[in-house]
């Protein structure tokens, strides 16, 4: 005669509970263990990972920015001025003449970079090449007011000269291309790097500039009876074409370079140069943004 299966007693049900409470704990260490084999990333693991940046090497990409130019044309066609009035007492008026006042201008530029980095310890030290190509066209144009200058050498006596002065200048200024030789430092901080530079700019221009000075004598004599001596003229312009110059200053700046896989990163950058062109001085601000290959 069969018989009628036995229902689990409270003791079984208890002794089936603890054998399944165990069996999970014994899954979730085997689980801690084959994770730490794994190297899971957000386990924290300690173990070098292929996948963590590598920043030291040779690295090279290429890049867009926006361009801010300002140019102080203050004094910047005095000394053609002054070749115009070349050994007379106007010479030394026009030489201090701020004839011409600022300009600024903005444009785009590409380009590419390349470099060396060196890995230390969390800091990361580098030179770098980087080139922009560029059109940032400036220029002023303006006339100082008549200035009325009195002079009496070579007047006879009881004569005295007055002189109207008038100066008219114009500058122009094109920038065509920018390079920058740098020095970097940075600090890598997983896949980010912040990093700050400094070094030379070498930049490539057109420069045209002119200067145009006209003078009228004038005598006043004491004796309004005395006839006066007939007045007198004189002046010029002196004109200066220079394209294709090059010409060097200096350059600084901040950036952040990202790695978006082990051998590819983005930058985003800002960069100042400032330098003298002939008798002008240029100031430039840039910000980049940059795609970049590791080697």
């Amino acid at each position: 005669m069969l018989s009628r299966p036995r229902r689990p007693s409270l003791h079984d049900k208890g002794t089936l509970m603890r054998r399944f409470f165990l069996c999970l704990c014994l899954f979730g260490l085997s689980s801690h263990a084959v994770a730490a084999d794994l190297d899971w990333p957000l386990r924290g693991s300690a173990r070098p990972s292929p996948s963590v940046p590598q920043w030291g090497g040779f690295y090279a990409g290429g890049q867009v920015g926006y361009s801010t130019a300002g140019a102080d044309f203050n004094k910047s066609v005095n000394d053609l001025a002054a070749e115009v009035v070349r050994n007379t007492f106007l010479e030394s008026i026009v030489t201090n003449l701020a004839t011409l006042s600022g300009a600024n201008t903005n444009g785009i530029g590409y380009g590419g970079f390349f470099g060396y980095n060196s890995y230390w310890e969390g800091a990361v030290l580098g030179v770098e090449f980087n080139y922009t190509r560029t059109s940032l066209n400036v220029g002023a144009s303006d006339s100082i007011p008549p200035l009325l200058v009195s002079n009496d050498a070579g007047a006879p006596a009881g004569h005295h000269f007055v002189y109207d002065v008038n100066l008219t200048g114009n500058a122009n200024l094109r920038i065509t291309d920018l390079a920058t030789f740098r020095a970097r430092g940075g600090w890598a901080a997983g896949q980010f790097m912040p990093y700050a530079f400094f070094g030379v700019a070498v930049a490539r221009a057109d420069v045209s500039r002119s200067a145009t000075v006209s003078w009228v004598r004038t005598d006043l004599p004491d004796d309004p009876l005395v006839v006066p001596i007939p007045p007198a003229s004189g002046g010029g312009t002196k004109a200066e074409v220079q394209n294709g110059g090059f010409y060097y200053g200096y350059a600084g700046g901040l950036g952040m370079d990202v790695f978006l896989m082990p051998n590819v990163f983005v930058r985003g950058e800002w960069e100042y140069v400032g330098m003298p062109i002939q008798s002008m001085h240029v100031n430039i601000n840039t910000v980049r943004a940059a795609v970049g290959v590791k080697f």
